[in-house]
């Protein structure tokens, strides 16, 4: 089995007073676990128990018999990134190549705040937000439900987690609260830095062609 199983690389009380330790303990535990477990039972003797995590997602997704295994796959997949997206004293204006990036493409950094913001509050329901590099530049993109940015070729820079779960203990049904504190208090900037470094030395974009991409963001996933 080449996927391992999913941790988050900090210590559960490490996000307050931004993020609970209840809020990652429920979330991480009764949730990308759960994802994890189901996935497992549902890949374990088939053709794609031996691949990596990002191509179990794309394969289950074009196969019209295996959406309740792509929902758990890239449930895992993108709880992967929203971990790696967050970080102890993290939040506040982006720093290095990412912050080039997002001036280069908004201008400034307060107006990509409030465009995340915005796409964020337009969201009906559950889904997620990203930061995704695509082919010519950066791009906030939304996904319902359990939807990746692995299925448009996009590499993923930043994830958010719209799901009410995520949030709710501490803002309740405030979601622009969240947001605000991800981006004051959470967002690991650094993260991000790692995997446009990693796509600059020369790594594949589109994770259907090659593993390119799950390797950039294994290699990643281990460290802040």
């Amino acid at each position: 089995m080449r996927v391992e199983s999913p941790q988050i690389p900090y210590n559960f009380a490490d996000l307050e007073p931004a993020m609970s330790r209840d809020t990652l303990v429920f979330h991480f535990l009764h949730h990308q676990r759960d994802c994890f477990d189901r996935m497992l039972s549902m890949v374990r003797g088939t053709e794609l128990e031996t691949l990596p995590l990002a191509e179990i997602v794309c394969a289950s997704e074009r196969d019209p018999e295996r959406r309740v295994l792509f929902r758990h796959a890239a449930e895992v997949w993108n709880h992967d990134l929203y971990w790696r997206s967050m970080r102890p004293g993290g939040g506040g204006a982006p720093h290095g190549l990412i912050g080039e990036h997002i001036a280069a493409r908004f201008g400034t950094y307060e107006r990509f705040a409030r465009e995340l913001k915005e796409a964020a509050a337009s969201v009906f329901g559950s889904g997620w937000l990203w930061l995704v590099q695509s082919a010519d530049e950066l791009e906030i993109v939304l996904t319902r439900d359990a939807d990746s940015p692995l299925l448009r070729g996009d590499t993923a820079l930043l994830a958010l987690d719209l799901w009410e779960h995520a949030y709710y203990l501490e803002h309740q049904n405030r979601r622009g609260a969240y947001v605000d504190t991800f981006l004051e208090e959470l967002v690991n900037w650094d993260f991000a830095n790692r995997v446009l470094a990693g796509l600059a030395a020369g790594a594949e974009a589109h994770p259907v062609r090659s593993r390119a991409v799950s390797e950039v963001h294994r290699g990643q996933l281990g460290a802040l």
